[in-house]
């Protein structure tokens, strides 16, 4: 068996019907050679009977009650396939998604995981916060990955859970790759979902997250950023008492994690996922070519502290942080305040940095900047292809500094 889809469904009938029919449309491979299983949430919606009705050679696990995002796990331990993709019931791979992240795992042995770029209805994308963490529904894996790491943990019924689920892949030694022409769609069709819920699985599951796997060297820095910005989101939501619930559940988790023992990621790993010394060499090169002293950073992101650890590592004057979501207003990020763009552009600084690596958000990001500001901001992410698979800055022109020390030196002109 080549491959097995998982899918984990609750009172969706329509919509998995309809992923269903799309992948067996698509699959590429002869019908002995792969399988769908699909975990029913408990839906009251006669799924399961109408999926066997259309779909007879679909496995169903029927559950009794609602396990979360993490019951596909439910299905690992049965699947036959050398790979899995793993799929919501609204998601789906399109073209040669399928193939193109098995071929490159069978050319690869050390790749554990390809993601691809997902695409929403009105064009806009999805992606995890970090490009080395996979979204759990454009994602093929090997199986024997989650055979030896295990499954998606049930404390994390929604929210955060691909980050512990990921982090313990890079732990185990397989990498992570995601490319730009592997593109799944995803309908989001929404349907039984709480923002209430939603932000107080968002704080409290990335708080478990910092405490279980970050480095004592700064992991007081990440829970203090991340119980900030997602408190800072759930507040503008609605949601200040849901905040105050998920930080007193997270405290009991984080006792938890002290008594039975961290999974602190290696050294290497760290490096990988968060690129502490990767951005501050980055940006030291950047500042010395161009000549940049004062900075403005977009955007609170959740990986901002690496960015903001970089700019003071290369001597930089941060003035402030740029991000127009409304929730920040008026707020300070270790003593900076936190402007929108509109604002950020009567500044008179030398140079931008996009903090922002979540692969949906980055181009959007630098043209709201340059629309703002007229200034094209320091990218730290870029697109990769599969054909050149570690051009990684390729949007930055191989970071070209005599280019980027002739503009930096216009820029510093206009401004005095």
């Amino acid at each position: 068996m080549r491959l097995s889809y998982v899918i984990v469904t609750r009172n969706r009938r329509d919509a998995l019907l309809k992923t269903l029919k799309l992948i067996h449309d698509a699959t590429p491979y002869d019908t002995n050679s792969w399988e769908v299983w699909v975990v029913d949430n408990a839906s009251t919606d006669s799924t399961a009977d109408v999926v066997k009705q259309h779909f007879p050679d679909t496995h169903m696990l029927r559950l009794a009650r609602n396990e979360g995002v993490g019951a596909r796990s439910r299905a690992f331990a049965k699947v036959r396939g050398e790979y899995i993709i793993l799929l919501d019931d609204d998601s789906y791979p399109t073209g040669s998604a399928v193939s193109d992240s098995i071929d490159f795992m069978e050319s690869n042995e050390d790749v554990g995981a390809v993601v691809g770029r997902v695409i929403l209805p009105d064009g806009s994308f999805e992606a995890c916060a970090f490009p080395t963490v996979l979204l759990s529904g454009a994602v093929c894996i090997r199986a024997c990955v989650i055979h030896t790491i295990g499954g998606f943990r049930r404390e994390f019924f929604r929210k955060a859970g691909e980050y512990d689920f990921s982090f313990r892949i890079w732990q185990a030694g397989w990498r992570i790759e995601r490319f730009e022409e592997i593109v799944y769609r995803h309908d989001k069709v929404m349907t039984g979902r709480s923002t209430a819920l939603a932000h107080r699985m968002d704080l409290r599951n990335n708080l478990i997250v910092a405490e279980r796997f970050l480095p004592e060297s700064c992991r007081a820095m990440y829970l203090h950023d991340w119980s900030f910005r997602y408190t800072a989101l759930a507040r503008a939501a609605g949601h200040a008492r849901v905040a105050q619930l998920a930080r007193l559940e997270a405290r009991f988790w984080g006792l938890r994690e002290q008594l039975t023992g961290r999974e602190v990621l290696q050294d290497d790993v760290f490096e990988k996922i968060f690129e502490f010394d990767k951005q501050t060499k980055i940006i030291t090169e950047w500042a010395k070519c161009t000549g940049v002293r004062d900075v403005i950073i977009g955007d609170f992101s959740k990986n901002l502290y690496a960015t903001y650890r970089a700019c003071k590592r290369a001597g930089l004057r941060i003035r402030a942080i740029s991000d127009n979501n409304t929730a920040f207003e008026q707020l300070k990020y270790r003593g900076v305040p936190i402007v929108d763009d509109k604002i950020a552009a009567t500044y008179n600084t030398d140079g931008f940095v996009l903090s922002n690596i979540n692969p949906a958000r980055v181009d959007q990001r630098v043209a709201q900047i340059e629309a703002a500001t007229g200034r094209t901001p320091l990218i730290l992410w870029s697109p990769r292809v599969l054909n050149k698979p570690d051009q990684y800055q390729a949007k930055n022109p191989d970071y070209d500094w005599e280019l980027l020390a002739k503009s930096g030196a216009e820029l510093h002109e206009s401004n005095q």
